[in-house]
């Protein structure tokens, strides 16, 4: 069963924890990292990985802190080269090895979710969003900022928008 805890939503910034009890995931880190570290219960240690869908600031704001503190951060390659390019100090994080750069419908794993990324249509370089699906059946959609989904997903119990 997916549990979905928002941590914060809307233009001030977004972040989500999804867990399937086994494997906790953000989605989103568009708020400060004292305010996910309060929102996870300082229990950033447990995170298994961030998924990030585009360079804005209600995205992404923490992503150098969330990278630094030890976790895996998804993201598109344009999504990476948009927050280089605007980033000062941080931009050595945002090409480190806890940036993994993936492509539109290349399905991969973190811990016992499966996520297939699917491009989105909005005002940056190469936005994305997210099917998670857990070994139980459930499946999470996950589109944000999006004016246009081109793919159809059938089974889903869950549906963030």
């Amino acid at each position: 069963m997916i549990k979905i805890s928002a941590l914060a939503s809307g233009s001030k910034g977004n972040c989500y924890r999804v867990t399937d009890s086994r494997t906790p995931l953000l989605l989103e880190c568009g708020i400060s990292i004292q305010k996910i570290k309060k929102g996870v219960g300082f229990k950033l240690a447990d995170i298994a990985g961030c998924l990030v869908t585009h360079e804005h600031q209600d995205h992404c704001k923490a992503a150098a802190d969330i990278t630094r503190a030890g976790i895996d951060t998804y993201m598109s390659a344009g999504t990476a080269w948009a927050l280089i390019e605007t980033a000062s100090k941080d931009s050595a994080i945002f090409a480190g090895h806890r940036v993994k750069i993936k492509k539109a419908l290349e399905q991969f794993k973190v811990g016992t979710w499966t996520i297939l990324p699917f491009a989105t249509q909005h005002d940056a370089k190469e936005p994305l969003g997210f099917l998670l699906a857990n070994q139980e059946g459930d499946k999470l959609l996950y589109a944000t900022d999006t004016y246009y989904i081109q793919y159809r997903f059938q089974d889903l119990t869950h549906i963030m928008i």
